[in-house]
């Protein structure tokens, strides 16, 4: 088990030994590069630049989130014992240690569940306080664009929140939403094209935690990121902690997640699969824990996924603007492998839905891909395996029908028949969007 410290004060850190791996939080403090790593070092002026007070909570909160990327990134799964379930113990210092220090099982719970590995977490009293909202024409700006606003949207630049996006603001909706986006290199390219598209105002924020590692140990992280959404929705919380400030109404709960039902659910394509592949970064038990835990400590929010019933075909073909989402099919991204080349394989699972999902829709233009041509892949070892999986289930479920026990295997589902009976259908279209797929282009 490695122990990992946190503090925004790397006087308050131990050394860096082989079960003991110091990081610094925030920019508060110098940052030796060669003594510590460090996370989330240009958060503070992101948070401060809105120009608003955030509630402690909150700061705790994407504390913990910003622990838990960094941690994520830094221990490598293949150092764990099985080469995948690591082990890790997190020591985290925040404003309300008791409070979170009574929740630390069911957040390791919630965590062990998203990722794959086995959380522990040791809260400690912060001696952090939030600097003071910066006071700047630009920072009025950012709180004025605040004012009216009453959701936080999801927005990472992939066709589901773009769909997301798009409904809500160029067709009727009650929602007047900030879009919060996490940019990785190139994702803010993809995102702010987008955004020309829409036609309604909307207020915008953009982060990263970017987890540093320290300078010996450059090189030596771990990309699998099972737990993104984690820090998605924890900025998402802050952001809703922004705008109940700037408006000074408690009431602004609602976070919106647009994701397709199947990517959401995503059972296991073959037995292997279970827990290593298949990701569960939205799915309903974990989005409806994580907000019965946000909710016993103090931070009243409701996770709405509009899409949790569509597949991805679906949500392009019933978007409210289809000449805006026609454009915006072509410059969104869903691979899984796209940061490796900044241009999607067109192989991988995520591709495949995506690419059945337009040929669905009928649109014509999409982005380019590295494998056009999926008639090849089968010839390519390295790179077929997601084709092959795929191929598998379809053949599989075609023979046995049993679509219940498939759904099921991805995690506990909600225990209303009607709604079980909804996802179990739209795991069923979902993939026969793809069987369609492959069969129009012979493969």
């Amino acid at each position: 088990m490695i122990n990992f410290y946190f503090n925004h004060d790397p006087a308050l850190l131990p050394e860096y030994s082989d079960a003991c791996h110091p990081v610094q939080l925030f920019n508060t403090h110098p940052h030796n590069k060669a003594k510590y790593s460090r996370a989330s070092g240009t958060l503070l002026k992101r948070v401060r630049d809105l120009g608003v007070e955030i509630d402690a909570n909150a700061i705790d909160f994407i504390t913990i989130a910003s622990a838990v990327t960094a941690a994520e990134t830094f221990e490598r799964r293949s150092v764990a014992a099985d080469a995948w379930s690591r082990v890790m113990h997190l020591h985290i210092p925040v404003t309300d240690h008791y409070l979170w220090n009574t929740l630390s099982n069911r957040l390791s719970s919630i965590l062990n569940f998203l990722t794959g590995d086995q959380w522990q977490f040791t809260f400690t009293k912060t001696t952090f306080q939030m600097p003071a909202p910066i006071i700047s024409k630009k920072s009025k700006a950012r709180l004025d664009s605040l004012k009216g606003l009453n959701s936080v949207c999801l927005f990472s630049g992939g066709l589901d929140s773009a769909v997301g996006a798009i409904d809500i603001l160029n067709g009727p909706s009650n929602y007047k939403p900030l879009l919060l986006s996490h940019a990785y290199r190139g994702d803010g390219v993809k995102q702010e094209s987008i955004k020309k598209l829409l036609k309604s105002n909307f207020g915008e924020l953009s982060y990263s935690i970017s987890p540093s590692l320290m300078s010996k140990l450059k090189g030596k992280t771990d990309v699998t990121m099972r737990g993104r959404s984690f820090n998605f929705l924890a900025m998402a919380v802050l952001g809703i902690s922004a705008l109940r400030n700037a408006n000074e109404d408690s009431s602004i709960n609602t976070i919106i997640v647009p994701e397709n039902g199947y990517i959401s659910i995503n059972p296991p394509l073959t037995r292997r699969r279970i827990g290593s592949h298949s990701t569960r970064t939205t799915h309903p038990y974990f989005l409806n824990r994580l907000e019965e835990l946000l909710k016993d400590a103090g931070l009243n929010i409701q996770f709405i996924n509009p899409y949790q019933f569509k597949t991805k075909g679906e949500m392009l073909a019933e978007c409210l603007d289809q000449d805006a989402i026609a454009k915006a099919v072509p410059l969104s991204v869903s691979c899984s492998h796209w940061h490796r080349k900044h241009m999607q394989c067109g192989h991988c699972v995520p591709c495949l839905i995506r690419r059945a999902s337009v040929h669905h829709a009928g649109f014509i233009a999409d982005a380019p891909y590295v494998s056009q041509n999926l008639k090849f892949i089968h010839k390519e070892k390295d790179i077929r395996d997601d084709l092959h999986a795929v191929q598998t289930a379809i053949i599989r479920l075609d023979k046995s029908k049993d679509y219940k026990g498939w759904v099921r295997q991805s995690g506990s589902l909600p225990d209303d028949q009607v709604t079980r009976n909804k996802l179990e259908s739209t795991i069923q279209r979902g993939l026969k969007e793809v069987e369609t797929f492959l069969k129009a282009n012979n493969v």
